[in-house]
């Protein structure tokens, strides 16, 4: 998601780091933490991703009494459909406390203008995602010296005075170790990978950070390349041109790594018109419903976002504030990274059927907060 033609990009996504286990429907493969033994399938090399959907949230800490009633939050939402998932968790979270929330979207191209203006209508907390806080300085230090935190999600910004009082979802490097993982087994050791992104966003640099590390160092047989785009391309269409030229210039190429999700917008369709269908895997990070829509049919392996729970987790952030919490470098590293897993099977995407191809969080995740924040199930 892109927050201005020459600059920022919202990511609507939280990225993962939860290795647990879930029960999942039959016919799915077993989840295994990072650490665990690889499989039994000969063509498996590392240790397998899991691919059924973590249970539990990150905090487990229970506030010493509920929070007050009556505060007031302002979400900054950017004008991108994608920007909207985050919305009905704000909603749903602040109703649980007894706030009110009050959604504003604003114009991409100018995020401080609209940061500035929630400040001047004196909430209580403030929820933003994807916009780094560099791009902020100056509407950062002033809701500083108002008073009024600023919660963030999907940016790698830790923390700071003056800064984002927490981040949620800072690090697509899980995405990347997860997928990468996915990789190297799927392809018995062999894969040559082009990882599709734009380098100037420090969100999506984690992710291709990690495969540069780690992807030839675990596979001695895998190969990496890039293909680096610009927000004009995605903005324009351009991606799947852009591609299919580099595919046809590399020959060798059979995996295809989107470094989020709106980059493969149209792609598979038109790799198939150009002849490419069946010749290489699209894969990538913090999927969305239309992609899991296609998985096993189009799209081959993705981790996926849990919007709806990140929002929760910004609103946890705000609850512990408001009963005198600092929000420790604990809890901070805590929900640094989001829970995920990787969908890889069209009968693994289909458990997502009844919420529409979307996985909102951990199953019953609402609850779990509610019984932190003392406010009922």
């Amino acid at each position: 998601m892109i927050v201005r033609s020459s600059g920022w990009l919202v990511l609507s996504l939280v990225a993962v780091a939860l290795v647990v286990t879930a029960c999942g429907s039959s016919g799915e493969k077993a989840s295994s933490g990072a650490g665990a033994v690889a499989g039994t399938s000969a063509k498996a090399t590392v240790a397998a991703p899991p691919t059924r959907p973590p249970i539990g949230i990150q905090v487990d800490e229970a506030l010493p009494k509920p929070p007050p009633k009556g505060k007031k939050i302002i979400f900054l939402q950017c004008e991108l459909p994608a920007c909207a998932r985050y919305v009905p968790g704000i909603k749903d979270a602040t109703t649980a406390l007894g706030w009110s929330a009050k959604t504003e979207v604003f114009k991409n191209a100018d995020p401080g203008s609209a940061l500035a203006q929630a400040i001047g209508e004196r909430p209580d907390y403030i929820a933003i995602t994807g916009i780094p806080a560099a791009a902020l300085k100056p509407q950062l230090a002033q809701a500083s010296k108002a008073g009024i935190p600023v919660i963030s999600c999907a940016t790698p910004d830790k923390p700071s005075a003056g800064g984002y009082a927490v981040q949620c979802g800072g690090t697509l490097a899980p995405d990347a170790d997860y997928v990468g993982r996915w990789i190297i087994n799927d392809s018995g050791g062999k894969a040559h990978l082009v990882a599709v992104t734009i380098p100037q966003f420090p969100v999506l640099n984690t992710e291709t950070d990690w495969l540069k590390a780690n992807l030839e160092r675990l596979c001695t047989g895998c190969s990496l390349d890039a293909l680096n785009l610009t927000v004009d391309d995605v903005a324009g269409g351009a991606v799947a041109t852009k591609l299919i030229a580099f595919l046809q210039s590399h020959p060798s190429v059979d995996y295809v790594y989107f470094t989020f999700n709106d980059l493969s917008r149209g792609v598979p369709e038109a790799l198939k018109a150009a002849g490419f269908g069946g010749k290489v895997k699209l894969v990538g990070a913090a999927g969305d419903a239309a992609i899991m829509k296609t998985i096993g049919s189009g799209q081959d392996a993705w981790t996926i976002a849990p919007n709806v729970y990140s929002a929760w987790v910004m609103v946890d952030a705000m609850a512990r504030l408001a009963t005198g919490d600092r929000l420790s470098p604990q809890y901070a590293s805590k929900v640094y990274e989001s829970p995920t897993w990787v969908v890889d099977s069209a009968g693994s995407a289909k458990r997502m059927a009844p919420t529409g191809y979307d996985w909102p969080g951990p199953d019953g995740f609402q609850d779990q907060f509610k019984a932190l924040w003392k406010v009922g199930a």
